[in-house]
């Protein structure tokens, strides 16, 4: 969050950045933002170097002791080939045209991409110990790259501006939390250079990370195109081209519960400060609204003073947030003897009002349906009694007596419309495709719980895509399964049950790729559980004992066959390590049904690599389950402390059957 400042000198800033990066953007040559000072090259494969320059201008490209040339093509595209090298560095890379581009603290080692949606991208800071392990993040040959949110149906060929990060505490800290994990314990096993492309957007689904070809040729998946295509057209308008946003605030009131003492004031912006009346101030953030501009307006409200306005294009990339705190510093205020807040609004456009408490750490903040903006300024009420949270975080009570400040999130007109499918593809796969990579890490599913049946094929299309547009037929993919989360019956249909599934079915279909369970770190109430170290650690064993050959194990059971004898079923698992074992007592979570296929709790023991179930009220059994529910009470894992996987040995119809 940046604090506001006056409109001139914000505007002498906006000027001379502008006249900065104008001057980058036209100097010959140029290269992709992923090329920076501190970045990680794949080691042991060809080092692709591309970028633009004048047409027919000469390139030369050194780095180390090698160097190639070559000559921009008529559009202004160039791109040469590297011979491949070790792990090593630090390499000064040169690009030579009319001018000269040198980046300086250049490594070689191992290259991941991380990606999917809100639990890939959940920062080390939110984590369990986050104070422990930040303050232990100084690993200098472990270096980090996010790329900046965009949506675009166009493929693109570059990210919007970033650069790589030397892994530090200050820069960690921010970072994706699954993704520091494994790329330190990758690091401290390997002891070569590693590199993280962070790819991530909270609440995506899995169909904006899939071309549009991969999409259109399957029959399965075929219907997420034409749900699109079905869409409203103000929706597909602003998911395509985004849309204007001008919204002014201005004279916040706190109001008594009294309703007819008098108001007190919290802020206007009249003098031009960031202050409020309260002792605090206010700040915005367009770190992520590269479109859209803040300004104190003038004349404000009552044709003196100023208005806060935030103006521009918003498109599906764009977050927009005016927060006001109430005290200076951390401190939360008691704002219990106020029944809500009243100020002033108009423009074109939507908003949400949050009021922000300390208590909440997943930003499921209290907070109002979408208020739609008047041309002319209109008087909005908000009481604290009628914001409710969005549900997908902690549920927490509200606490007027401990509330750190309000925030306004702003919005186009048509709120918080869905995203385009392959729009994340195009914005944030895409230009990456011609950097050389070891594999990809997968953190996503959420987003897609009600359709799994679909997702068994949706998974699978966008490993191969992302391998087609890498050209890398089988480079690594590692997959998250999802953890335990929420309530249902205990013997009945449940769409994480039946996510998880269809995470191992791709698992076990497509080659190369991993699955990390973690169906013993979530939370029944978080969606974002903060336990994150032991997924990060899970998937960088799958990496070490498959892509980088150490002999360990690196799986948790998984269910392989099973067989019915007499009034048992006797189940058989792979990646059993140095035996199976119940973790905590009795084994439990298994469920067993007949030919009714109604399920009932049975009793299950271990022997050898196998768990023989049976069940009192099922003396002729056809099918078995384990942790077959979105939170279940399950404890079986590998003596090395892997946990199994859920699975079920019957292919009947569950609750997303017939889902598109």
């Amino acid at each position: 969050m940046m604090p506001m400042k006056s409109l001139a000198v914000r505007f002498v800033l906006y000027l001379f950045c502008a006249a900065i990066f104008a001057d980058a953007s036209f100097a010959e040559p140029r290269l992709p933002h992923i090329f920076s000072d501190h970045m990680i090259l794949q080691r042991e494969q060809p080092i692709a170097v591309w970028g633009w320059a004048a047409p027919s201008e000469k390139i030369k490209v050194t780095l180390g002791s090698g160097s190639q040339e070559t000559t921009a093509a008529a559009d202004g595209t160039w791109k040469i080939s590297l011979a491949k090298m070790p792990a090593g560095g630090p390499f000064t890379l040169t690009v030579k045209g009319q001018t000269t581009i040198v980046l300086k603290d250049v490594l070689v080692g191992e290259v991941w991409v991380a990606s999917g949606q809100s639990n890939m991208a959940y920062a080390l800071s939110n984590v369990t110990g986050a104070a422990e392990e930040i303050a232990r993040a100084d690993y200098p040959q472990i270096r980090l790259f996010t790329v900046p949110k965009n949506v675009s149906l166009t493929p693109q060929t570059d990210t919007l501006p970033a650069s790589w990060d030397v892994c530090s505490p200050d820069s960690a800290k921010g970072f994706s939390a699954v993704a520091y994990f494994f790329a330190r314990d990758l690091y401290k096993s390997l002891h070569v250079p590693v590199g993280i492309v962070l790819s991530a957007w909270s609440g995506s689904r899995g169909e904006e990370w899939v071309d549009q070809h991969s999409l259109a040729q399957n029959a399965e998946l075929e219907p997420i195109l034409q749900r699109w295509q079905d869409s409203p057209p103000e929706v597909k308008a602003f998911g395509e081209t985004g849309s204007r946003v001008s919204l002014e605030f201005d004279d916040f009131d706190l109001l008594p519960k009294d309703e007819k003492a008098r108001t007190a004031k919290f802020a206007s912006f009249d003098d031009g400060t960031a202050e409020t009346l309260t002792g605090g101030s206010w700040s915005y953030n367009w770190s992520s609204a590269r479109d859209l501009e803040f300004e104190l307006a003038s004349p404000g409200r009552l044709g003196q003073g100023y208005s806060a306005r935030i103006h521009g294009h918003a498109d599906g990339a764009s977050d927009s947030r005016l927060q006001g705190i109430f005290h200076s510093g951390e401190g939360a205020a008691d704002m219990s003897a106020y029944r809500g807040v009243r100020f002033w609004m108009r423009g074109q456009g939507s908003f949400q009002f949050q009021a922000l408490q300390p208590t909440i750490y997943d930003w499921d903040y209290y907070t109002t349906e979408n208020i739609q903006a008047t041309p002319e300024w209109t008087e909005v009420t908000v009481l604290f009694k009628d914001l409710k949270q969005s549900g997908w975080g902690v549920q927490n009570e509200f606490t007027p007596q401990a509330l750190t400040g309000i925030q306004i999130i702003s919005m186009p007109t048509v709120g918080e419309p869905d995203r385009p499918p392959s729009g994340l593809y195009g914005g944030m796969i895409a230009p990456l495709l011609n950097y050389r990579i070891r594999g990809a890490i997968w953190y996503q599913g959420e987003g897609n719980t009600g359709r799994s049946i679909q997702y068994r094929r949706l998974l699978p299309a966008l490993i191969e895509a992302w391998r087609s547009g890498w050209q890398e037929k089988d480079f690594p993919f590692g997959i998250v399964q999802l953890p335990n989360h929420g309530r249902s019956p205990e013997f009945g249909d449940s769409i994480w049950a039946e996510m998880r599934e269809a995470q191992l079915l791709t698992a076990k279909k497509i080659a190369n790729t991993g699955l990390a369970v973690t169906i013993d770190v979530g939370s029944p109430q978080n969606l974002h559980p903060p336990n994150k170290e032991p997924v990060g650690a899970r998937l960088a064993l799958w990496a070490l004992g498959t892509t980088y050959g150490r002999k360990n194990v690196y799986s948790g059971p998984r269910y392989e066959k099973s067989r019915v004898e007499g009034g048992a079923v006797r189940v058989h698992f792979q990646f059993v390590g140095s035996g199976l074992e119940a973790r905590g007592g009795e084994l439990e979570g298994f469920s067993i049904a007949g030919a009714d296929k109604i399920f009932h709790k049975a009793q299950a023991r271990i022997a050898g690599d196998e768990v023989i179930v049976e069940g009192s009220d099922v003396p002729v059994p056809v099918a078995v389950r384990y942790a077959w529910t979105s939170s279940p009470s399950c404890n079986l894992y590998n003596k090395e402390g892997l946990p199994a996987s859920p699975f079920r040995t019957d292919d009947w119809p569950v609750a997303s059957s017939g889902q598109e």
